[in-house]
């Protein structure tokens, strides 16, 4: 879930930056034939996650690339009994384009929860869904795979009651989890600083993503336009559940990018991005056809 690990101190603190002078949400209005794309990054990240994918699409697409709730410009975080995947798409409602027009979604980690929760929502108005390492908690268990499922849940609940008692040792136990041990001892003071101040919106974040759960079948009528991401190094509980959606989307795409983990986005970037522009090409000219 975590995304932002993969950069230098001073580069993390370049992005937050950058993104928090942006100007304060307003509805979208591309320019007349330009397609928007909205890219939602994971917990513990903000939208500057994808500042080189933003570079490489304008100005041939409308990038929109918000910070989710609870993360970047400081806010008051709902009570967590009102929090769910309604009131994150909610706040991105302003952002989507406007008089119905369609859209390419792509989401990394909790913001792939986020972007296929969203389309579900307003399967219409969707072109494309890219989902990069989705924790779509609900795939493992609709597909049988329990352990995967279980050790997810062990981890949230662990991470949870740990934060209660030492908030970095919880941090530590996410961090080495998604980006390997040691990772956690690897970032930078201010880095470790930005995640503890965030890590009560990871727990919403947890519990948010187990309670998606809209039943295999409303997938179906997005496989067709789906691509699924994952990395081959992540870890094998993600892997399994990637794989399991891509079983559970018939007709939907997955690419596995060698040498990657779950912070591919941050990772692989240029690959990453490449495999989006591509897909977004082939939807163009097929829809040309």
């Amino acid at each position: 879930m975590l995304e932002d690990h993969g950069r230098t101190g001073a580069e993390t603190s370049c992005l937050t930056r950058h993104h928090a002078d942006r100007p304060a949400p307003r509805s979208v209005v591309a320019a007349a034939g330009v397609q928007t794309v909205m890219l939602l990054h994971g917990s513990a990240a903000t939208g500057a996650l994808w500042r080189h994918t933003v570079g490489a699409m304008e100005p041939l697409y409308h990038a929109v690339a918000p910070d989710l709730i609870g993360y970047g410009k400081p806010a008051a975080l709902p009570a967590a009994a009102a929090f769910d995947l309604d009131v994150e798409v909610g706040a991105l409602a302003p952002l989507l384009p406007c008089c119905g027009a369609k859209i390419h979604l792509v989401g990394h980690s909790y913001g792939g929860v986020v972007a296929l929760h969203l389309a579900l929502a307003n399967p219409a108005r969707v072109r494309t869904l890219t989902l990069i390492e989705p924790v779509f908690f609900a795939a493992l268990r609709y597909a049988g795979e329990l352990a995967a499922y279980d050790r997810f849940r062990r981890l949230r609940d662990a991470f949870t009651s740990m934060l209660a008692r030492d908030r970095a040792a919880a941090m530590q136990l996410f961090m080495d989890f998604w980006a390997g041990g040691g990772a956690w001892e690897k970032l930078a003071a201010p880095q470790r600083s930005r995640m503890l101040a965030v890590a009560g919106k990871i727990v919403l974040d947890w519990h948010a993503s187990f309670a998606a759960d809209p039943g295999p079948d409303a997938l179906a009528v997005l496989a067709p336009r789906t691509a699924l991401m994952r990395g081959d190094s992540s870890p094998e509980p993600m892997r399994r559940l990637v794989d399991a959606l891509h079983e559970l989307m018939p007709g939907s795409t997955r690419e596995v990018v060698p040498g990657a983990n779950h912070l591919l986005p941050v990772t692989h970037a240029p690959a990453m991005t490449s495999s989006i522009l591509s897909r977004l090409r082939a939807d163009a000219e097929r829809r040309l056809r």
